[in-house]
């Protein structure tokens, strides 16, 4: 990679990382508008990349912004503003793509549907369970709380970054060749412990609980990131694209920044569950 290709791509990265930190450390407004924005932009790409190999009969415009009203709804439902935006959103995006569905005359509409439903469950569903993680789990603090969500952030990028640095030094044996020829199983490992030991910051910054929750919050998120990344490079491979998109150069698409969250979240969001009994 030449000098002008690395400073652009750690450019765009750093603004990436700020715009991250602008949506978590800003508050809940902040926080509402920039992951809204990843929501529609992630739907976006992804929608976009199915399309490629089916003429998707259901408009690429009302799946994104169904998902982003649902996004929107989780926060009305979490601040207390209203409970009924949430179910009424969701029942109104099935019953419009049912009717669609029966009302197209096209031979790909089941096909359309599923892709349509999955791109809100891949997507939607787990920024909208990160909204539950600021809020649920904010412990002394009424309302929206970061650390959590700031921590899951700095663990994928410290896992992806630590099992970079081993996978290069020392990867020999692939960790699935068929889908990630890159990855190694000496990197995977390599990331876990980086983001382990970058846990125990964590856990004397921010006390919540002892050391053992900080380090297995970062074990299952070295390890559902890696298998969202993963998945999401099965999802490329399988529509034979490089990068969901071109927003960020040297980095891709949203979704292509986004897909190890895309997996970490749900396993998260289950973890605190268990751990805290809720």
């Amino acid at each position: 990679m030449d000098k002008k290709s690395l400073l652009t791509r750690t450019s765009a990265g750093a603004v990436y990382i700020a715009f991250i930190l602008l949506g978590i450390l800003g508050g809940r407004i902040s926080f509402l508008i920039v992951f809204g924005i990843l929501t529609g932009r992630g739907l976006f790409e992804f929608y976009r990349m199915v399309e490629k190999n089916t003429s998707h009969a259901i408009s690429k415009i009302f799946n994104i912004v169904s998902g982003v009203l649902i996004f929107f709804s989780v926060f009305l439902y979490l601040q207390g503003i209203t409970t009924y935006a949430l179910p009424v959103v969701g029942l109104l995006y099935l019953l419009i793509l049912f009717l669609s569905a029966v009302c197209i005359p096209r031979n790909d509409i089941f096909h359309a549907t599923i892709y349509s439903v999955f791109g809100q469950m891949y997507i939607t569903m787990p920024l909208s369970l990160l909204m539950f993680v600021s809020y649920q789990f904010s412990y002394t603090i009424v309302g929206y709380y970061y650390a959590l969500i700031l921590a899951l952030f700095v663990f994928i990028w410290v896992n992806d970054t630590g099992a970079y640095i081993v996978g290069s030094l020392f990867g020999k044996h692939r960790l699935n060749e068929r889908i990630s020829p890159k990855k190694s199983i000496e990197g995977f490992i390599g990331g876990i412990a980086f983001t382990v030991l970058v846990s125990f910051v964590f856990f004397l910054v921010y006390p919540i609980d002892s050391f053992f929750f900080w380090a297995v919050f970062a074990v299952i998120v070295a390890l559902f990131g890696t298998l969202g990344d993963l998945f999401e490079s099965l999802i490329k491979r399988t529509y034979a694209v490089k990068d969901t998109g071109q927003i960020m150069p040297g980095h891709g698409g949203i979704l292509d920044r986004i897909d190890s969250l895309l997996i970490v979240v749900p396993a998260v969001y289950l973890y605190l569950l268990v751990f805290f009994g809720v």
